[in-house]
């Protein structure tokens, strides 16, 4: 209705209009169809940084029934040789610096029958220039566009593995749009907002955001890549009013040195999830409220903390409207107040589409018409939700269950740790035992008798480490999330 309005801000590529933003999705689904041939079903892979044409392509696919294949671009050529192959990509959006890599990708997929790159500069043979295709659209590509079926496979998102080291691709339905967050319920979200988020497009948190700002008229800020030296002069300059973004990328913002200018944001709300039990010091820092929240690729969102609320620390908050979200016991009754269990969601209700082409994980996250998570959990008395820990992550020692985020928090307090993740190791009398690898905060490095004193206070005896492992640094995907298994692997 007002396609002069500025819908995307590109801290490198200036802005671009709600008009324009349509026609370039409406150009680019006249070629996805008409030039490159491709069909409902089939599968466009998105292998590019946070630029303008990454919602042509996602856009423009989406509205002709292409499925999106959402790659990070950060991934060596052995990941995405596994997602373009697995996915059964047929076309390729790259960045001008992968076009050697997609070459080599090229020649191993026969599926993979287009490459197209964007940016102005001249392409090999045998590929497209994104640009060239949306400008040879005609002016009419709207009227052109073939129908497409009430539902199909909009789009597959690929896991981070963090569990197994193998990515799940997560398909899902076109329905997602009829099932989004209802951000003015959230927030009080309208189109006078300018949304801002720093992870990159690939990711739900992404998604989030720029589908909450589109989907209310306002406006979505960005960084082509996250940067903590620039990031608040990008916060000065561009002004948003709520901030969407993940607490490992707020944790770095807090280790750096206080600037007046974090003070002087306009910031009325930030999305941080994942932010726990350290909300209030981040709010207390940026002067801004935060909502956090649980959720997850495969089922979407499940609670969060609404504004006004009293705030529980280490909790997540209560259900959305609606939400289906339960904790459940093994023999799938809902667990009682307090009364740890595994998260799941009811089937019906959420946008999972199963993981492609992996029977396996679709037995083990189905039960009973419910979405297993393989997260533990609880909920309170009065409907606050607490997140435990992976399945996987807990260390049963002795007996005894034990949540790996409880000892990493009190750890990652010690003056002399930066990051810690824990991880168990087998043992042939107690099962399991704890342990703790860690990053150094300086020069010195802690001794295992240090952190178990420390943790005296916090931590039962037998939740305190047994080994200590000192690293440089924890490996992490593109979200942050410590991956465990690259731990394991080590012990």
């Amino acid at each position: 209705e007002s396609p002069e309005r500025i819908a995307l801000i590109s801290d490198t590529e200036g802005a671009r209009s709600y008009g324009v933003v349509v026609t370039g999705a409406e150009r680019f689904g006249y070629a996805a169809q008409h030039r490159l041939g491709l069909e409902v079903g089939d599968r466009l892979c998105i292998w590019l940084s946070n630029r303008f044409d990454w919602f042509d392509a996602y856009i423009g696919a989406s509205a002709v029934g292409v499925a999106t294949v959402q790659a990070n671009p950060a991934w060596s050529d052995k990941e995405m040789e596994f997602v373009l192959r697995h996915s059964r990509s047929r076309a390729l959006v790259c960045e001008p610096t992968h076009i050697e890599r997609a070459i080599r990708l090229a020649a191993l997929l026969p599926d993979l029958a287009h490459v197209l790159v964007v940016g102005d500069d001249a392409v090999p043979d045998g590929m497209h220039s994104f640009g060239a295709l949306l400008a040879a659209a005609p002016a009419d590509a709207r009227g052109r566009l073939r129908a497409t079926p009430e539902l199909f496979v909009a789009g597959l998102m690929y896991t981070s593995g963090t569990t197994t080291g193998r990515p799940k691709a997560v398909a899902h339905n076109s329905d997602v749009q009829g099932r989004q967050v209802d951000y003015v319920e959230m927030f009080g979200v309208d189109a006078t907002d300018r949304i801002m988020f720093v992870t990159p497009l690939f990711h739900a948190n992404a998604m989030g955001a720029w589908q909450c700002a589109l989907g209310y008229g306002a406006s979505a800020v960005f960084q082509r890549k996250f940067s903590a030296t620039n990031f608040w002069s990008v916060v000065d300059h561009y002004r948003p009013s709520v901030l969407f973004t993940l607490a490992p990328i707020v944790n770095i913002l807090m280790g750096r040195a206080a600037t007046p200018m974090e003070r002087t944001n306009r910031f009325r709300v930030m999305i941080v999830l994942g932010s726990g039990p350290n909300a209030p010091a981040i709010e207390q820092r940026f002067g801004a409220p935060i909502i956090d929240w649980y959720g997850m690729t495969e089922a979407g969102s499940g609670t969060y903390t609404r504004l006004g609320d009293e705030r529980r620390p280490g909790s997540a908050g209560r259900r959305f409207p609606g939400s289906t979200m339960r904790v459940l016991r093994e023999d799938g009754s809902e667990a009682g107040p307090d009364e740890v269990g595994e998260v799941g969601f009811r089937l019906e209700d959420i946008h999972f589409g199963g993981y492609i082409d992996d029977d396996e994980a679709n037995e083990a996250a189905v039960r009973d018409g419910w979405f297993m998570t393989g997260d533990l959990g609880y909920f309170d008395a009065d409907g606050y939700f607490f997140f435990v820990d992976r399945k996987k992550d807990i260390v049963r020692r002795g007996g005894v269950n034990i949540s790996s985020i409880e000892v990493e928090t009190v750890l990652r307090a010690h003056e002399l740790v930066a990051d810690v993740a824990i991880v168990a190791v087998p043992d042939a009398m107690l099962g399991e035992r704890i342990v703790a690898f860690v990053v150094c905060a300086g020069g010195e490095e802690p001794t295992l008798e240090m952190l178990r004193s420390f943790a005296e206070v916090d931590l039962a005896h037998y939740k305190r480490p047994d080994a200590l492992v000192i690293v440089e640094d924890l490996p992490r995907t593109a979200s942050g999330k410590v991956e465990k298994f690259r731990l394991r692997s080590l012990l």
